[in-house]
């Protein structure tokens, strides 16, 4: 029996640690050749290794997804791979430190929005202009569950987070009649570096009472894992979700349902 992504090439940002790393490992495991984009070398390295050890293809490459130029290069250089992007995973992201809105410095807000927003967007441009060409395809971006709801201290990082939002829906009424579907996920709270680069500004008992405090705001009562993120990317991504567009998704132990 095939696996469920024989034969297709599945892209995706942020593929150097986290959501993205797991993310390009399940993808691999169910068959798919995958090109992870970081501007981390040394993630990429590492999800390299862990994909090539598992006997998958895995491309490399290094990329500023708020950078037009490098972007464009990147999914150039993506497409070179197959011949093709099936499916494309916009995970690449960054956080705030814990600080209240009036403290936040525009290079701070600048940055987060950088990456976060225009980044997505240029990332679903090239994208969608591949997909286009080719008959179709699957895009999913990285929302959160702070599209919705609100966190002290983290205004830049929800602001950025809605935007993304936005930005799915839209793009993906645009484009439903092209067979490309957008959706996004809206993963709750999540034990990554970038949890651990939130809490950064607090002293280790407060970050650690932060995170107690965060596993506690879900129904479940816990962290949701990588792994489970992924899965959702992938029933985005896959046939299975052929009628699915427009849709922010969210993965967060019932918080959304408060």
């Amino acid at each position: 029996m095939a696996a469920r992504f024989d034969g297709k090439t599945v892209l995706i940002t942020g593929a150097g640690s986290g959501i993205g790393q797991e993310s390009a490992l399940a993808f691999a495991e169910a068959g798919a050749v995958v090109v992870g984009i970081d501007r981390s070398l040394d993630g990429l390295a590492r999800t390299a290794e862990m994909l090539r050890a598992a006997g998958a293809r895995f491309e490399a490459i290094e990329a500023d997804v708020a950078n037009e130029g490098s972007v464009s290069a990147a999914v150039e250089a993506a497409k070179a791979v197959t011949g093709r992007i099936d499916c494309a995973f916009n995970n690449a992201g960054i956080t705030q430190s814990s600080t209240l809105a009036a403290d936040l410095t525009f290079e701070e807000w600048d940055r987060v929005m950088r990456i976060n927003v225009t980044g997505v967007w240029l990332c679903m441009r090239a994208e969608i202009k591949l997909m286009q060409t080719q008959g179709g395809g699957a895009i999913t971006n990285t929302a959160s569950f702070l599209s919705h709801h609100s966190m002290p201290m983290q205004t830049a990082y929800a602001a950025s987070k809605a935007a993304v939002v936005g930005l799915t829906k839209n793009a993906a009424i645009e484009y439903a009649t092209a067979g490309i579907r957008i959706n996004a996920v809206a993963p709750g709270g999540i034990p990554t570096g970038m949890m651990a680069q939130s809490l950064s500004g607090l002293e280790h008992e407060q970050a650690e009472a932060a995170r107690h405090a965060i596993a506690e705001m879900h129904p479940m009562k816990r962290l949701g894992r990588p792994r489970e993120i992924a899965q959702a990317v992938m029933f985005l991504s896959s046939d299975e979700a052929e009628f699915v567009t427009g849709v922010c998704l969210p993965i967060d132990g019932g918080w959304s349902a408060l």
